[in-house]
């Protein structure tokens, strides 16, 4: 199994690619100035966190939106790439009334996909400026926290997933568990 990371800059990076070496997946990184063709080889995208808003400078991620609407493979956003998929897609994103910057209680609404095997609440780590407010149409609110109502989300067809928080870090209660039902979200 090979998986495309798309690179913002976020300061977590490595940790994703160790998580999926960990898993015994193979990972590439790319920016975002790769062709979409190169990412049709792949079996899944993980979108990275980064710096960036994607209301704001979505003109700074290069080719990212085509990643998301041209290719047909399973994908997975971690924070930046969470409000990517959510804004491309038809989502709301906008800057949060309190941003994050630290641990915080997510309370899963339906343990469907990605949250499979996770406790009803859980810790997690977040680090974010902007949020959705407004999953995409076909998507479902898996998880909530206090100050954002959009902490994961899943389209109708379990092949996009979307999570606010960063599974990556060791704060973040069973974070490898997103890794997981990912890969077991791909090979079904």
């Amino acid at each position: 199994m090979k998986i495309a990371l798309i690179y913002y800059g976020g300061q977590y990076n490595h940790l994703i690619l160790k998580n999926l070496k960990y898993l015994g997946v193979e990972a590439a990184v790319f920016s975002t100035d790769r062709p979409v063709e190169e990412l049709n080889s792949f079996d899944g995208i993980i979108f990275s966190g980064g710096p960036f808003s994607v209301k704001d400078e979505i003109s700074k991620m290069g080719n990212s939106p085509l990643y998301v609407k041209e290719t047909h493979i399973p994908k997975l956003g971690i924070c930046l790439g969470h409000q990517l998929i959510s804004y491309v897609l038809g989502g709301k994103v906008k800057k949060a009334t309190s941003p994050e910057y630290g641990l915080i209680k997510v309370e899963i609404q339906d343990n469907d996909t990605i949250l499979s095997g996770f406790p009803k609440e859980f810790n997690a780590w977040e680090s974010h400026w902007d949020e959705v407010i407004e999953p995409p149409s076909g998507f479902k609110v898996l998880a909530s926290s206090h100050y954002s109502k959009v902490q994961a989300i899943v389209n109708h067809d379990n092949t996009v997933f979307g999570v606010q928080f960063h599974p990556e870090v060791k704060h973040t209660e069973n974070g490898t568990l997103v890794f997981k039902n990912f890969i077991s979200a791909i090979k079904k």
